[in-house]
């Protein structure tokens, strides 16, 4: 028996990356830059729902997604690049489920 997802059914390729903050050393200001976790991860995107988010400017849609894939390193607020059109989102939730797979939300970055 198989414990992961079956390779045919993950359709996408993306790459992973987590924040890492550090501090600029003359000001002790905190900096943000991205590691890359891992590359070339194959997983499957499902839309999940587009919600509305109202402000100032009127409403603007926001697309959220459900990601599947084999278990890797991937936590809240990683960045999901797909790398077919360099898409960018963020991870909101994670659940592993029982060492099979990981499901993930995941909403689209604001540029």
């Amino acid at each position: 028996m198989s414990r992961k997802i079956s390779e045919r059914l993950l359709t996408e390729r993306v790459t992973i990356k987590r924040p890492v903050q550090s501090l600029v050393p003359s000001t002790r200001r905190p900096v943000f830059q991205f590691q890359t976790i891992a590359t070339a991860v194959k997983a499957r995107l499902n839309p999940a729902s587009t919600a509305l988010n109202r402000n100032v400017l009127g409403q603007i849609p926001k697309r959220a997604f459900k990601l599947f894939l084999n278990p890797v390193d991937l936590k809240e607020n990683d960045e999901v690049i797909r790398e077919s059109d360099g898409e960018v989102f963020v991870v909101t939730e994670v659940k592993n489920l029982f060492g099979h797979h990981i499901e993930a939300s995941i909403e689209e970055k604001k540029k």
